[in-house]
């Protein structure tokens, strides 16, 4: 099975090689980074941020239109929300095989830090991985260094390791 990342043109570039290769190692799924037609919708200029149910009902309405079957992530670089959460660093829908990972609070930029390549990279692949776990059925993991573990905080994603922990892994297959 394969997996389809929508890379958003606003996204950071020259990373998408690095992602499809770490998650590959990863997921049991061939990721392929494919040129994004999707227009990013959901913008909620009163909290200056983008629903992410919003981007996943628009990415479930994609699918269905094109008859997609493969799950698919798209990268954003918007800050993420929904309803009852101040923000987020994705979502997903299993139920349609679609997911969303925004950038934005994985940089560290946003902290006043300086831009790390290394730091968005390592982020990006633990929080795509979880979001796409969840597409594979996994719930949420009480081992904190669990790709599944939920994070709240980017300490959290920090302190996850690049690993499914035992019980997950044997969830994947």
């Amino acid at each position: 099975m394969d997996l389809l990342i929508f890379w958003d043109a606003r996204a950071p570039s020259g990373i998408q090689a690095a992602l499809s290769r770490e998650l590959g190692a990863l997921l049991p799924l061939t990721p392929a980074v494919c040129e994004s037609h999707f227009v990013v919708t959901g913008y909620m200029p009163s909290r200056r941020q983008t629903d992410a149910s919003v981007l996943l009902d628009s990415l479930d309405l994609y699918k269905k239109r094109t008859g997609i079957s493969h799950p698919i992530l798209l990268v954003v670089s918007e800050d993420l929300c929904r309803s009852g959460d101040e923000y987020l660093f994705g979502l997903s829908r299993e139920s349609t095989g679609s997911a969303v990972v925004s950038t934005a609070r994985l940089e560290n930029e946003y902290y006043g830090l300086p831009a790390d390549d290394g730091d968005l990279i390592d982020r990006l692949v633990k929080e795509s991985a979880h979001e796409v776990g969840h597409l594979l059925g996994l719930p949420h993991c009480r081992n904190r260094e669990c790709i599944m573990y939920n994070p709240l905080v980017l300490d959290d994603i920090n302190r996850q390791k690049r690993w499914f922990c035992p019980a997950c892994r044997a969830h994947l297959g």
